[in-house]
């Protein structure tokens, strides 16, 4: 049975690849640049030096703003002397009303669950990261598969883009305003996207695992 996919360290110099099972020489720590598998080109760490702490600020920071981004309004849309405006929560919920249930739970599942479970598993492992951090609270193998996964599922990128687009769209039919909403969650998704850009998982994963042999 094939075991889960994780990077473990295979000697004192190497390790094995995640996504395709190779068994690699780690680079020096002085190497630049993004590191991938010659094999599957699957992403092994990042271009920069992981650092668990201004990581961990920017994943609190992301929290706090992650509250307003989902009941703020999103946007005004004037037309007519008719006013509507409308949060992130607001627009979930409206769409899990009759036949467009099936579309609202899944922007429930990748607005508002994975985006959070992301945050939360992010916020647990860069926590044990930090140099000062008692290795015997090194996190379970469930907060990084959840990680992973969250990673892939939380889609609030993919929404913000539609928004813009939106925004543009009826511009021409409508006076459209942005909200306090909108910048609590351009600014909370720009944050993530840093957040993940510079805590891959498997990076993360050596880090973790150099610190439980310590």
């Amino acid at each position: 049975m094939p075991e889960h996919r994780r990077v473990e360290p295979m000697s004192a110099d190497a390790l094995q690849c995640p996504d395709c099972g190779t068994q690699l020489a780690v680079p020096a720590r002085r190497a630049r640049g993004a590191w991938r598998c010659p094999r599957c080109d699957s992403q092994l760490s990042g271009a920069w030096a992981l650092r668990p702490d201004s990581l961990l600020a920017l994943t609190v920071a992301t929290a706090v703003l992650w509250l307003p981004a989902l009941i703020l309004p999103l946007m005004r849309l004037e037309n007519l002397g008719l006013d509507r405006e409308a949060s992130l929560l607001d627009c979930v919920l409206r769409l899990m009303e009759g036949v467009y249930f099936p579309v609202g739970v899944l922007l429930l599942f990748t607005l508002v669950i994975m985006p959070l479970l992301n945050l939360l598993s992010a916020g647990r492992l860069l926590w044990a990261a930090r140099d000062h951090t008692s290795s015997t609270g090194q996190p379970a193998p469930f907060w990084m598969k959840v990680y992973r996964h969250s990673r892939e599922w939380a889609m609030t990128d993919i929404f913000l883009l539609g928004i813009l687009i939106a925004m543009t769209k009826l511009g021409d039919m409508a006076t459209v305003t942005p909200g306090p909403g909108l910048f609590c969650l351009v600014v909370a998704v720009l944050l993530r996207l840093i957040v993940e850009t510079l805590a891959q998982p498997d990076q993360l994963q050596r880090l973790l695992e150099a610190r439980n042999g310590d």
